[in-house]
């Protein structure tokens, strides 16, 4: 086949299967195929496709009419810049995590010049921290999920990011830390979903994404329970706390937040305008 003949059948497949940019997507999975950017799709549409590359798509294009995720069949995930390994042991990095992540560079920038210690705790794929060690390289960058599997990604991806350059821990939150070590700055994404709402996501993420990840409790606040309540242990003083959380849980997770101690809580707002971040400080 060609590449206008494959496409064709791609763009076909994901119609019918109610895939809703059916050749865009078609183009998404045959350029990490065949390894070149889409443009030359249309340079070289008479071009012929091996039968090894036929069949790999075919794969993929099956794979997404199924509800896949790109991202899974592709195996990475573009995220503040980088390429990330994923797998259906981790949640997906989202685009809506990237401005705390921008805040917390510029946090660090501003108040630790010469580094600082910091826990990306339910760490998954190891985004968060991954990518402050990246653009924060002084930074003294650990990571902690309950999940072995989860936590074998994260070491990929912080092998071919940051040169392995982090520390990872396996265990439940904070029992993983050992006892004693402390940081500036503890970020969380942690599982936020509650039990109704898990029953309303779309396949995709529901018979994909891994179901610990997302499973937050009853009302999915009881992670930024355990962690409010820990986090002191282990924050220095004046050390900041800064959890992403589900749409519709800032006031409830202020008020976690103040009934614990913490001051200074500021909220940071996703690319589409929603309260994605809260952070706070304590003094301890």
């Amino acid at each position: 086949m060609t590449i206008k003949e494959i496409l064709d059948f791609g763009r076909q497949a994901l119609a019918q299967a109610g895939i809703e940019h059916p050749g865009f997507e078609a183009e998404i999975l045959l350029s990490r195929i065949l390894d070149t950017d889409r443009v030359y799709f249309y340079t070289h549409s008479q071009e012929a496709v091996d039968l090894k590359r036929e069949a790999h798509y075919r794969s993929a294009i099956k794979r997404r009419c199924q509800s896949e995720p790109v991202a899974y069949i592709q195996e990475k995930k573009e995220f503040m810049g980088m390429e990330f390994f994923v797998n259906r042991d981790v949640l997906i990095p989202r685009p809506d995590t990237e401005p705390m992540v921008e805040y917390l560079l510029k946090y660090l920038q501003l108040n630790y010049p010469k580094g600082a210690k910091i826990l990306d705790l339910c760490t998954g794929s190891g985004a968060i921290g991954i990518s402050i060690k990246k653009y924060f390289k002084q930074a003294d960058v650990s990571l902690s999920d309950i999940s072995e599997a989860a936590l074998a990604v994260a070491q990929t991806n912080a092998n071919q990011l940051a040169n392995g350059d982090l520390t990872l821990y396996h265990g439940d939150l904070f029992a993983a830390i050992p006892q004693g070590e402390t940081f500036q700055v503890i970020v969380s994404n942690p599982p936020y979903i509650s039990r109704a709402e898990m029953d309303r996501l779309d396949r995709g993420i529901l018979d994909y994404e891994p179901y610990m990840a997302l499973d937050g409790g009853e009302s999915g606040l009881d992670f930024y329970r355990r962690i409010i309540s820990g986090a002191h242990l282990f924050l220095e003083k004046d050390g900041l706390l800064a959890l992403e959380i589900g749409d519709h849980q800032a006031d409830d997770v202020t008020d976690l937040l103040k009934n614990n101690g913490y001051r200074e809580i500021q909220t940071i707002m996703d690319l589409s305008g929603q309260i994605r971040c809260l952070t706070g400080k304590i003094s301890v």
